[in-house]
């Protein structure tokens, strides 16, 4: 109830009812509004998933705060009851609503407000946030200052009913809490476009690190794999009845506080060289125990441990000839502020080549190999072949078969390809005059009345 006394006395000094004209972002008016300025400053920040601009409050809420973001200059939202009822701004105390409307935000809180679907209807932006102050609550250990990529620890998350834990043993399904990171998108930090990185899902099972089923206590291994920058973590817990979402502030997750350096043996019979060097000064470099196994490539294990202090981080791989080296390490250490740490490395690879080595003297080989190697005798080189003549003798043959099939087709003698020649006529025919011509012509004829003579009359007279 006190922070409600606060939340409503905010609500009062930021003005009820009127438009301020903020010029600032919504991360930024988180800061410098004062109604918001309170809501920041809750301890615990748990709330409902809002997708698609709909929500679903579960029963026995006694109130909720919701703090819509919304584009500059535009309408304030409205809300949708599950009763399909509309709530408007100016209506918002008929409703038993408080509302306070900002020129970039909606600032609404709710008592008793009805169990069911909602949904906001207007210009919203990512950044609304709907904050349930309830005794229905999510609370999650903070994480560890100075973490570090690879960085391995415990974490445990309870349902909270006011001060005692959700008894979860009437729930069918087993419970489980999904463990989130997202990038702040910082364009100075490594993880700039990373977008969302699915760390752990935590089961209430009674496996692993939790230490009993259903009792509403989840605790899980944190394994920070996914690169380092800004992170914004985030728990997710879903039940039939009700879900609740818990986000922490951004953390800052720094390069991994050791380097593995190879170094690749000069001979065949000496080993390689494996060095574990800090590139942090976070990190007290005389607490630092390596544990880890080398695969060689021929498919042998070695696994070392260097826990001496005093002794130096440098480990002898044998030399196995060429390949991939794979090494798997785990650190164990201590911060300079006296934070305990253990660090599961990514798996290093490191790739051999095979060396060049000298041929032996010629004085050292076999006898057989130093007989001197007899002198190749040149062959000559064969004369071209002769394709041109090879095409015409193809067409000349050609040639030859088509007028001879020419010939026989058409019935005329060989004398018919002379074409050249001309036909002999005799030279007393020439000069035969014209009256031996016409002499000739009338003799002609009485030889042809003769013949017609000698013809029989063989037909009948008409009597």
């Amino acid at each position: 109830m006190a922070r409600l006394i606060l939340l409503f006395a905010a609500l009062l000094l930021s003005g009820t009812g009127v438009a301020q004209q903020d010029t600032a972002t919504p991360a930024a008016q988180v800061k410098s509004d004062t109604g918001l300025t309170i809501l920041d400053q809750l301890p615990v920040r748990n709330q409902i998933p809002l997708l698609d601009n709909r929500f679903r409050i579960d029963d026995g809420v006694d109130s909720i705060t919701l703090v819509f973001f919304r584009r500059q200059g535009t309408a304030s939202v409205v809300l949708v009851r599950p009763d399909g009822s509309k709530v408007f701004y100016n209506t918002a105390k008929d409703h038993n609503m408080r509302w306070h409307d900002a020129a970039t935000y909606d600032l609404i809180e709710i008592n008793n407000p009805m169990p069911g679907p909602w949904q906001a209807v207007g210009r919203i932006l990512p950044e609304s946030r709907i904050l349930v102050l309830t005794d229905i609550q999510l609370q999650v250990d903070s994480l560890p200052a100075s973490l570090m990529v690879g960085e391995t620890f415990k974490l445990t998350a309870r349902l909270m009913d006011g001060d005692q834990v959700v008894n979860a043993r009437d729930f069918r399904e087993i419970l489980t809490l999904q463990v989130l990171f997202i990038s702040t998108n910082n364009k100075e930090q490594d993880n700039y476009g990373r977008g969302l990185a699915e760390v752990a899902s935590f089961r209430d099972d009674g496996r692993g690190y939790d230490a009993s089923a259903r009792d509403g206590i989840f605790t899980g291994e944190i394994n920070l794999t996914f690169g380092a920058g800004e992170w914004i973590p985030r728990y997710v817990l879903k039940t039939p009845l009700y879900s609740r979402e818990l986000e922490q502030p951004p953390v800052i997750i720094a390069p991994a506080p050791v380097q593995l350096v190879f170094e690749q043996a000069t001979k065949a019979e000496s080993p390689h060289q494996l060095s574990f060097q800090a590139v942090s000064a976070d990190v007290n470099l005389n607490s630092l125990l390596f544990q880890g196994v080398v695969r060689y490539p021929d498919g042998e294990m070695l696994q070392f441990s260097l826990t001496d202090p005093a002794e130096a981080k440098v480990l002898a791989v044998a030399n196995k000839g060429a390949g991939s080296y794979l090494v798997d390490v785990s650190v164990f250490g201590q911060m300079q502020d006296g934070r305990e740490f253990v660090l599961n490395l990514p798996q290093e690879r490191f790739l051999v080549m095979l060396q060049a080595q000298e041929a032996p003297a010629l004085t050292e080989l076999p006898p057989e190999l130093q007989q001197p190697v007899p002198p190749v005798i040149e062959q000559p080189e064969p004369e071209p072949f002769p394709w041109g003549l090879v095409i015409l003798s193809n067409l000349l043959i050609l040639g030859l078969g088509a007028t001879a099939i020419w010939l026989v087709m058409t019935g005329r003698g060989f004398s018919a390809l002379l074409f050249w020649r001309k036909k002999n006529v005799p030279a007393a025919a020439k000069a035969m005059p014209s009256a031996t011509k016409s002499n000739a012509a009338s003799s002609a004829k009485p030889t042809q009345s003769k013949e017609k003579d000698d013809i029989l009359d063989l037909s009948l007279p008409d009597d």
